[in-house]
């Protein structure tokens, strides 16, 4: 029962922070937000071959492919599917649909890129044409998260890799310039909000939906590690 307490107040408390941080991004030309972007980005510029590709390994494509790697080699190894494993999965499904809603509808246009309004679908099809929040920022986050989270992997250093090359991917957004600071801090809100409703609060629904669909075949159980 503590337990979820404890759970609730997290995520009630981060959800504070996220709707400060979604106000001020649409606030931002108007409280100081904008001047702190121009002035961060003003001092960040190194566009390299080097850089974008070292970014790329945080896409979507990326993470969609090596989770989906994990999760088959951990169901052919174990015969069963890791709780923490489709815990992360679900964390960054939830954590890119809210980053695809607040990019369409925040319209926050990347750097030197001009605002366009594609419709009120139009905008979520083009989501990717916003910067806030940052998805890259997003998914390396909630890996961060994970890998400091379980203890097998924690004990490893993992999680300590894992953030040391989430700030990189963060930094390396900035560098590129195709993103703002602001879009970076919405990136770890988001994907810190969207962790602590997965692994908390929302758990038991996520867990009820897998094993009355994907969990109704044996090889794909979940076991508790």
């Amino acid at each position: 029962m503590s337990s979820r307490l404890t759970s609730v107040k997290a995520l009630a408390a981060l959800s504070v922070v996220l709707a400060a941080v979604v106000i001020a991004a649409v606030l931002r030309g108007y409280d100081g937000v904008q001047a702190l972007d121009q002035a961060v980005l003003s001092y960040l510029d190194l566009r390299s071959p080097a850089i974008y590709y070292f970014s790329y390994t945080a896409s979507l494509e990326a993470f969609a492919a090596v989770t989906a790697i994990a999760y088959f080699l951990d169901v052919g190894l174990h015969r069963s599917a890791s709780r923490r494993l489709v815990s992360f999965a679900v964390a960054i499904i939830l954590s890119m649909i809210v980053a695809a809603l607040l990019k369409a509808y925040v319209m926050e246009p990347r750097p030197h890129e001009p605002l366009i309004y594609f419709g009120l679908l139009g905008n979520l099809v083009n989501s990717d044409y916003y910067g806030f929040p940052s998805g890259h920022t997003v998914r390396v986050t909630v890996l961060a998260y994970y890998l400091m989270t379980t203890p097998s992997t924690r004990r490893k250093g993992l999680g300590y890799a894992a953030s040391a090359y989430a700030i990189a991917i963060m930094v390396s957004r900035l560098l590129l310039q195709v993103h703002w600071l602001w879009d970076i801090v919405g990136g770890v809100v988001v994907g810190l909000w969207s962790c602590s409703l997965v692994d908390g609060v929302g758990e038991r629904a996520w867990v009820y939906i897998y094993n009355r669909t994907f969990g109704l075949a044996r090889p794909l159980r979940l076991r508790p590690n």
